[in-house]
C-alpha cells in the first residue's frame, strides 16, 4: 500500500479517482480515522519508483490540494495495510493535525531556487574590481588568500542578489522562509518557500516572469502550487540533520517524518 498524504476525513477524492503508483495502478482512496484521512492506493507491486513516478506523485498531491489542504508524506511512503495507516500515521496526529490543516486551508506553497554559474559570477565580481588588476601570487598561502578574497566577493554578490529578489517577492506572500542555508561559498543565491493564497498565484507567477526577464544571468527554478509542507509543523520536526528542510517530494521513508528507519528505497526526485 502506498500512502500519499494526510487530509481531512471529509476531503473529496477527485472523480473519477486518479490511478496511484505501482503495478498495476489502483485508484486512490481515503483511509479514515476520526477527523483525518490518508490518501492511499493498493497496487499488487510497488515496483521501482523513479522520476516518472515522482511526477505522478506530485500530480496526485496537486489534485488533492485543489479540493482542500493536504499534508504530503514522502515520495515512496508505504504501509503494510489500512490498520497500519490508521494506528501508525493517523492516530498520533489526530489531536494536532486538524488544526494545522485548517490553518493552511486555501493556501499553497511556491518554491523558488535561484543560482548563477560560477564563471558568470566570477566575471561579474571581477569586472571593475581592483582584484582583477592584481597578478596571481606565486606563494601558496598568498594564492589561498587571493582565492578566498574572490570567494567572499562572490558570496557578497549572491547575498545582494537574494536581498533584491526577496524585496520583490516577499510583499506578495503571506509568509516565507528559507529551504536551505545561505551565505556560504557553495550555497545558492536563493532557495526559498513562499506561502500565499491560491487566488494570488497568478500575481506571483507574473512577478517571477519579470524576474527572469530582468536577470537572464540567473538560473531560476520555480515550482508550485504545492501543499504548504514547509509551513506545517511536523510532529517530530521536518528538518534534516544538516539543518535543511526534509523534502516530502524528494525523499523516501516509511511515514515521512524524517526517520531513516524502515525505508522503502526509491529514486529521489531532484
Amino acid at each position: 500500500m502506498i500512502v500519499y498524504g494526510i487530509t481531512r476525513a471529509d476531503h473529496p477524492v477527485p472523480q473519477p479517482a486518479p490511478p496511484g503508483l505501482g503495478h498495476p495502478p489502483q485508484p486512490v482512496y481515503l483511509v479514515r480515522f476520526g477527523p483525518l484521512s490518508a490518501a492511499v492506493s493498493c497496487p499488487a507491486d510497488v515496483g521501482v519508483l523513479g522520476d516518472q513516478e515522482a511526477v505522478q506523485h506530485l500530480d496526485l498531491l496537486q489534485r488533492l490540494l485543489a479540493r482542500g489542504p493536504v499534508l504530503p508524506l514522502r515520495f515512496g511512503t508505504v504501509a503494510p495495510d489500512e490498520d497500519a495507516v490508521r494506528t501508525e500515521v493517523l492516530v498520533p496526529l489526530v489531536e494536532v493535525m486538524p488544526q494545522r490543516l485548517d490553518a493552511v486551508d486555501g493556501l499553497v506553497e511556491l518554491r523558488l531556487d535561484v543560482d548563477e554559474e560560477e564563471q558568470s559570477a566570477l566575471q561579474a565580481v571581477l569586472r571593475g574590481s581592483p582584484v582583477a588588476d592584481r597578478p596571481t601570487p606565486d606563494a601558496l598561502d598568498e594564492r589561498i588568500r587571493f582565492g578566498q578574497e574572490i570567494a567572499e566577493l562572490i558570496v557578497q554578490r549572491r547575498q545582494q542578489q537574494a536581498e533584491e529578489i526577496l524585496s520583490e517577492l516577499q510583499p506578495l506572500a503571506r509568509s516565507d522562509q528559507p529551504r536551505r542555508r545561505h551565505g556560504g561559498a557553495a550555497d545558492p543565491v536563493l532557495s526559498w518557500a513562499f506561502l500565499l493564497a491560491a487566488d494570488d498565484v497568478e500575481t506571483f507567477d507574473a512577478a517571477v516572469a519579470r524576474l527572469r526577464r530582468a536577470r537572464p544571468e540567473l538560473a531560476i527554478e520555480y515550482v508550485g502550487p504545492l501543499p504548504a509542507i514547509d509551513f506545517i509543523e511536523f510532529p517530530t520536526g521536518n528538518r534534516t540533520s544538516a539543518g535543511e528542510r526534509a523534502d516530502s517530494f524528494a525523499g523516501t521513508g516509511r511515514w515521512g517524518w524524517g526517520s531513516d528507519s524502515d525505508e522503502h528505497k526509491g529514486d529521489d526526485q531532484s
